[in-house]
């Protein structure tokens, strides 16, 4: 049986690594003096608890609480968990990429918001600012047709063929066709081409914004997708959970409905 204790003593041991580039006087430093009971959650179920469940590599739980952050877009929450993530080891473009594969998701807005408050914690630390200025390598196709191209490569290279039925079927193209192949040709044939993420730590932002932004079927057939290129079903779960206590857990309910939904079909 797990105790109080141990989740408390674990939520100080990760704190006493993520934290050591948090600056003095942040906000969450008053919250002792407002509410110890707020605190004590927050560590024992958050810090000691979701984030140290297994099934999920941290960086990708950390990915996952930066995309819920951005999708909530207050620069508070989004701050710590941005300078949590470069503490852990990502890159600056690893940061800002998620932020790029977002756009189109969570909208415009609450990424712009995002990349600003993110050049605002890296500039923090002098390392995180000589990593910072590192090129990408990341080759622009000249034309609109080459980018289709490519991203119906990588779609049925991560998707599987069903994927790319499914999206020339979808009501943007029958409605839309125009705005639908922009959408598509920058989406997966640029972005999805960039290195700064692999393709597993982008379908975790994207099932994050969904689940967030309350797309359900888009959500569903995510799920889908996600279990083609290699996720487990515990990885998946475990994504929802994380990016919901950041969110609300009526959310993660939701998810994983949807979820097993999916499951439930592909074992039938």
């Amino acid at each position: 049986m797990t105790t109080a204790e141990e989740l408390y003593r674990h939520a100080v041991n990760l704190h006493a690594f993520i934290d050591q580039y948090v600056p003095a006087g942040r906000l969450t430093g008053a919250l002792p003096g407002i509410s110890r009971d707020y605190v004590k959650l927050q560590d024992e179920v958050m810090w000691g608890g979701i984030w140290q469940v297994p099934g999920l590599d941290i960086n990708l739980r950390s990915m996952a609480t930066i995309a819920a952050q951005c999708c909530n877009g207050w620069d508070f929450g989004l701050h710590h968990q941005i300078r949590v993530g470069l503490t852990l080891g990502m890159s600056p473009q690893k940061i800002k990429g998620m932020f790029l594969q977002l756009m189109f998701y969570a909208g415009i807005p609450a990424t712009v918001f995002a990349l600003t408050q993110a050049q605002k914690v890296i500039n923090e630390q002098e390392m995180w600012k000589a990593e910072d200025r590192l090129p990408l390598k990341a080759e622009w196709l000249a034309s609109v047709e080459e980018k289709l191209k490519r991203g119906a490569r990588l779609r049925r290279n991560n998707w599987g063929e069903q994927a790319d039925h499914e999206l020339e079927n979808s009501l943007t193209q029958q409605l839309l066709p125009e705005v639908a192949d922009l959408v598509e040709a920058y989406n997966y044939g640029e972005v999805w081409a960039r290195a700064d993420l692999s393709p597993k730590e982008r379908m975790v932002c994207i099932l994050v914004a969904l689940m967030c932004r309350g797309h359900m079927k888009q959500l569903r057939q995510h799920v889908g997708y996600s279990l083609n290129m290699g996720f487990t079903q515990r990885e998946i779960c475990e994504v929802f959970s994380q990016a919901g206590w950041y969110r609300g857990w009526p959310c993660v309910e939701e998810a994983l409905q949807e979820a097993a939904t999916v499951f439930a079909a592909r074992t039938t």
